[in-house]
């Protein structure tokens, strides 16, 4: 039992990417075939990414914007509906419309994201890793942290 419980993300990842390679083909040789399909997958998609989304939003270090944004982008291929929705929600509306219109991240977001993604990464590397993969796993956040100091953000609306 245990050693299934070992391969259980290898599973899932060849099972991952061998459905991504299997959509490429489609996509690539059978267009047809991917028009029929394509809205149910990116639906799927939307739906998945929404509800890491809110769970993000309770859970430290799962990201709530990434998620959101994802499903934006997905839910804008597939429904109309759906994305009229979720840029007019009251709590990822502003974050969807300004990724849009100036793709860039309040200051606010900004900082939230990386005060958890900082603390987030020190524990993952401190507990999980070997040496190499914390030289891995530091750089990429460092690297993420850079990407989301350096997004534009968007001008501030004042009422008068």
């Amino acid at each position: 039992m245990t050693n299934f419980l070992e391969q259980i993300p290898t599973i899932i990842f060849s099972y991952i990417g061998g459905g991504i390679f299997l959509l490429l083909i489609l996509y690539r040789f059978y267009p047809k075939i991917f028009l029929s399909i394509h809205k149910p997958f990116f639906f799927t998609i939307g739906v998945l990414s929404l509800s890491l989304g809110y769970v993000g939003i309770v859970v430290p270090g799962l990201p709530t914007t990434v998620f959101i944004l994802i499903s934006a982008w997905a839910f804008s291929k597939c429904s109309e509906r759906f994305t009229a929705w979720l840029e007019n929600h009251r709590i990822f509306g502003p974050i969807i419309l300004n990724w849009k219109t100036y793709r860039g991240l309040s200051r606010r977001a900004k900082k939230l994201a990386i005060a958890m993604i900082i603390p987030t990464f020190i524990l993952t590397i401190y507990l999980v890793f070997s040496l190499v993969g914390d030289l891995i796993f530091g750089g990429f956040g460092i690297a993420l942290c850079t990407w989301l100091a350096t997004r534009p953000e968007p001008p501030i609306e004042t009422s008068n």
